[in-house]
């Protein structure tokens, strides 16, 4: 038995609010990257992961979201190759994105909270 699941949460990217395909048909498509960080030794490190989703959330997405807003993703890897390029992207199965209020360094909210 096998498993191929993957759940991301991050930042969007730019998104390309593009959609590639037939619009008439719902054959459609659209990439985005999404900022993925983990914090290892003190330090920071993000990945940008392609997300490629088809259809209805594809055109949802496009519709609706927006460079920078937080996001969860949950689809599966799989690998596909263009003109002898092979590269691995997530397809979207589901995804929602939250409008929340901006990030702040909670270690500059202690630092001032200490100096009141």
């Amino acid at each position: 038995m096998s498993m191929n699941r993957v759940f991301l949460s991050g930042r969007l990217g730019k998104v390309n609010k593009q959609l590639y395909g037939n619009q008439e048909t719902d054959s459609v498509c659209c990439f985005f990257d999404i900022a993925v960080t983990k914090y290892s030794n003190g330090n920071e490190y993000t990945d940008w992961i392609t997300c490629k989703a088809w259809g209805k959330n594809a055109k949802r997405f496009v519709q609706y979201v927006e460079d920078g807003l937080f996001c969860e993703v949950e689809g599966h890897l799989k690998t596909e190759e263009y003109e002898e390029k092979k590269k691995t992207v997530v397809v979207v199965d589901t995804f929602q994105f939250f409008k929340t209020a901006p990030r702040i360094d909670i270690n500059a909210e202690k630092i001032n909270m200490e100096e009141r």
